[in-house]
């Protein structure tokens, strides 16, 4: 039986296509003991899984991986709660790619989207009403939080989307979550911002790409010498080279490519809610004497913490450090508010998530900064 041209080409497309379907299924496969919970048939845009992803007991949200963001849609927290996810998969109301006002994006965890409190309570919310007090409406803030994210997340969203919105200040309070996130795993990354982005697009799209980033990933962080400390939540410990290094590279590429989009960035330390006189002391060390403590059980014996306390007091405070190292760039305002939270427990719905009194707090701590960035400038 002689076949056509036609049927010839058909067969060559169907016999190339068998190996990719088949590097599918054992991507998939190992995907998922990666603990990767993207699905697709082998690029992303096939995608639609939607789960529930639980952030604390108290709420839940709908995260949908063919955007990497969450569901829109209005939703209800256990607490009463109403929040309102927007068109885009952020938290708060619609708003338009192009600029009309001087425009702020807020990144971070749960602390910035803010689950305990209604959308005018968050503290990019409370912000904005600070901003445009005077009635000049001048001013809009977006809250780009999400639950349970890092700032190799935040670092992601802004290189990928968020920098076509053209902030002119991006907010980053996050630090618990890059201990619980990143930490663990450190991260490997090329210098070139190019690169960057495209490893970025690559990883999102293109499963078996993103299976070979993290099996690179993996193998690295098996080959590399580096001290190791206890953690009461990764089986394996954190790694030193994280707090000494990788953080800092991060911040570092997000500043740089901030500068190179005319945006300032405002870095914001993390309040924790633990006793106000241990975190005080503990502040009083330097990262290395921190991490040297924490090794020796210093502190614990000292003040007595427990575990949970002990560990996030440390590493939480080694980061804050980290980003005085940034005060020298001028396009970095740093911002301190952990005496103004930390006095006062109210400000807290337990360690770290804030009331409406603490995103009020926050936020006038943040106004304040930029009111004296706007007279220098």
């Amino acid at each position: 039986m002689i076949l056509s041209n036609k049927k010839i080409i058909v067969i060559k497309i169907f016999l190339i296509l068998i190996p990719f379907a088949i590097l599918e299924i054992v991507s998939q496969f190992v995907l998922l003991n990666f603990k990767d919970t993207g699905t697709s048939f082998f690029f992303r845009p096939f995608s639609d899984k939607i789960i529930k992803s639980t952030i604390k007991k108290e709420y839940e949200i709908n995260w949908d991986f063919s955007t990497n963001k969450m569901k829109p849609g209005k939703y209800l927290t256990k607490d009463g709660i109403v929040y309102n996810i927007n068109s885009k998969g952020f938290r708060g109301r619609e708003f338009t790619i192009k600029k009309e006002k001087i425009r702020i994006i807020a990144f971070g965890g749960s602390t910035t989207i803010g689950l305990e409190s209604l959308d005018d309570q968050t503290f990019p919310a409370q912000l904005e009403t600070l901003l445009n007090k005077k009635n000049l409406n001048e001013y809009e803030v977006l809250n780009m939080g999400f639950g349970s994210k890092s700032l190799n997340f935040i670092r992601q969203l802004y290189f990928t989307e968020a920098h076509i919105y053209k902030p002119d200040f991006i907010i980053i309070y996050s630090n618990r979550n890059n201990i619980m996130y990143d930490a663990g795993n450190v991260d490997f990354f090329l210098k070139n911002q190019f690169f960057t982005n495209v490893h970025f697009i690559f990883s999102e799209n293109i499963m078996i790409y993103r299976l070979m980033s993290k099996s690179y990933k993996r193998f690295m962080n098996l080959n590399l010498k580096n001290n190791v400390y206890k953690s009461p939540y990764h089986l394996n410990g954190i790694k030193e080279y994280y707090f000494t290094n990788t953080y800092k590279e991060v911040l570092f590429d997000i500043i740089k490519f901030a500068e190179k989009n005319n945006t300032q960035v405002i870095l914001v330390k993390m309040a924790y809610n633990f006793p106000f006189s241990n975190l005080n002391e503990i502040k009083k060390y330097s990262n290395e004497d921190l991490l040297k403590n924490y090794e020796n059980d210093f502190f614990k014996k000292k003040y007595n913490l427990d575990e949970v306390t002990l560990f996030w007091s440390v590493f939480g405070t080694i980061l804050n450090n980290q980003i005085d190292d940034f005060k020298v760039n001028k396009n970095v305002i740093i911002v301190d508010p952990r005496e103004d939270l930390e006095k006062n427990s109210k400000n807290f719905t337990d360690q770290i998530h804030l009331t409406p009194k603490g995103n009020s707090v926050l936020a006038g701590i943040i106004y304040q900064a930029l009111k004296i960035n706007r007279k220098k400038n």
